[in-house]
């Protein structure tokens, strides 16, 4: 019977980890570096919520007045 350690799974396992880490069969991989703490984001400004209402009535009485000329002519 096989040793749990010379299965084909771990052999090629070893060969790819070995392969990954340019050394000999018995290396182990060097530990990842840790990645750098995500930099600091400026707060997203909010949307001018007043200015943009006051426009939005202006063009709905302007576009409303074209169609009421319109239709009386």
């Amino acid at each position: 019977m096989e040793s749990s350690r010379d299965t084909p799974e771990n052999l090629l396992s070893a060969a790819l980890r070995a392969q990954a880490v340019g050394g000999q069969p018995g290396n182990v991989a060097p530990p990842s570096p840790q990645p750098p703490p995500p930099a600091r984001q400026p707060a997203p400004r909010g949307l001018p919520v007043g200015p943009v209402l006051l426009f939005a009535l202006l063009l709905g009485i302007a576009a409303g007045g074209l169609a009421g000329v319109l239709t009386l002519a």
